[in-house]
């Protein structure tokens, strides 16, 4: 009998279970087609069919060291040492973009599966035509209700969305929800630092750009309100990233 593929791997995982698995493009697609027709300017950047194409290689490396002051090399070391990935784990790459992060993240260890999700069905049309390592799967659906087990998964990321969507601490809760105990989290995010002046525009464009930024507490605080262990911020630039660990059972 030939082993699962990656996407069969994915279907034990799910909370209810997926009734009749429907296939897009080489993802799990768990979203009806229609689409939001009320979005931000930067929501609707993730969804076109320009950005995909760019953003690893253009989109990404250019606005991410102006936002976060270090280079992507920093980062994946970075997100390595907050997430100690071991062999075999399970790890779900929230808000996974066209999957750049999320086949970093599978550089990092052997064994096991990484599962990129994301809402946008072109990010993920990309991610899968770019992705050709083993032991990768992408699903289709949305962060604020996440389709996994309670405490289904070993490591759980999520890097630069919350400033995206329309609840992010709901996100935090479904992604503290699904981490396994003694499983690991990382989120890096916006900041609100800086000088004031700066500041106060930044959160006047808010509402029509999309793009909200958080206080530097706002995440280790909520951590630490769940009972999370070795809880850890790092911030540089305009961006924190922040980590920890759910009790072992």
């Amino acid at each position: 009998m030939p082993a699962p593929s990656p996407v069969e791997r994915v279907l034990p995982l799910l909370d209810p279970p997926a009734a009749a698995p429907r296939i897009t493009d080489g993802y799990l697609d768990l979203l009806a087609p229609e689409v939001p027709a009320r979005v931000s300017i930067a929501q609707r950047a993730m969804r076109s069919t320009i950005v995909p194409r760019i953003y690893e290689r253009a989109w990404r490396p250019l606005l991410f060291q102006a936002w976060t002051l270090r280079t992507t090399g920093s980062e994946q070391r970075l997100q390595r040492e907050l997430l100690a990935p071991q062999d075999g784990d399970v790890a779900l790459d929230v808000a996974c973009g066209p999957g750049n992060t999320t086949r970093r993240l599978r550089r990092t260890y052997d064994g096991g599966l990484v599962v990129g999700f994301d809402f946008s069905a072109t990010m993920l049309a990309r991610a899968t035509a770019d992705t050709y390592a083993d032991g990768i799967a992408y699903v289709r659906g949305d962060a604020h209700r996440l389709p996994f087990a309670d405490g289904s998964l070993d490591l759980v990321s999520c890097y630069g969305a919350l400033y995206l969507v329309e609840d992010p601490f709901r996100v935090v809760d479904e992604l503290l929800r699904v981490l396994a105990p003694g499983g690991r989290i990382a989120l890096m995010t916006t900041v609100d630092r800086g000088p004031a002046p700066v500041r106060t525009v930044a959160r006047l464009g808010e509402p029509v750009i999309g793009l909200r930024t958080f206080a530097p507490d706002a995440f280790t605080a909520r951590f630490e309100q769940d009972g999370l262990e070795d809880v850890r911020r790092v911030t540089s630039g305009w961006s924190q990233t922040v980590a920890g660990r759910a009790p072992a059972t």
